[in-house]
C-alpha cells in the first residue's frame, strides 16, 4: 500500500503525525478506515496503558471497540485465579487472617467469572462495557 493510494483525509492525518512509520503499520494491520476513525484514540491510550494490553483488547474484540478500552480494562494478572482472588478482595471484606483450614478455589472462581470477563495474555477485561 503506497501513500498515493490513500484518501485525501488519510494523507492529511499522516502529514500531522510525527511517527509516520507506526501510523503506516497501523493502517497495514487495521485498515485505512480504522486509521481515520480510531488512530488518535489508540495513540492516546499509550500514555496510560501498556501497548500489549491495548493490543490484547483489540484481539478479543476489534479496533472499532477501542473507545471502550478504559472501561473494560481490569489489569494484568499471572492467571485468571489471581484475578478472581484480587477481584473478590476488592469487592468483599475477605479477612486476611482466615484460618488455615479454609480453602478458596480461585481457579473455579475464575471459571465462574468468565461469563463477565475475558483474558488474553494475562490482561483481563470486563466483557460488559
Amino acid at each position: 500500500m503506497t501513500e498515493a493510494t490513500f484518501s485525501k483525509e488519510t494523507l492529511e492525518l499522516l502529514d500531522g503525525i510525527p511517527c509516520e512509520n507506526e501510523a503506516l503499520e497501523f493502517i497495514k494491520e487495521h485498515g485505512e478506515k480504522a486509521f481515520v476513525d480510531h488512530y488518535e484514540t489508540y495513540v492516546e491510550l499509550f500514555d496510560q496503558y501498556q501497548i500489549a494490553a491495548i493490543d490484547a483488547f483489540i484481539e478479543i474484540w476489534s479496533i472499532e471497540d477501542i473507545d471502550h478500552f478504559s472501561d473494560a480494562y481490569y489489569g494484568e494478572y499471572e492467571s485468571g485465579a489471581d484475578f478472581a482472588e484480587q477481584f473478590a478482595r476488592d469487592c468483599f471484606p475477605i479477612p486476611s487472617s482466615m484460618p488455615s483450614w479454609i480453602e478458596i478455589d480461585w481457579k473455579e472462581s475464575w471459571e465462574n467469572l468468565q461469563y463477565d470477563f475475558e483474558e488474553y495474555d494475562g490482561y483481563v477485561f470486563c466483557a460488559n462495557w
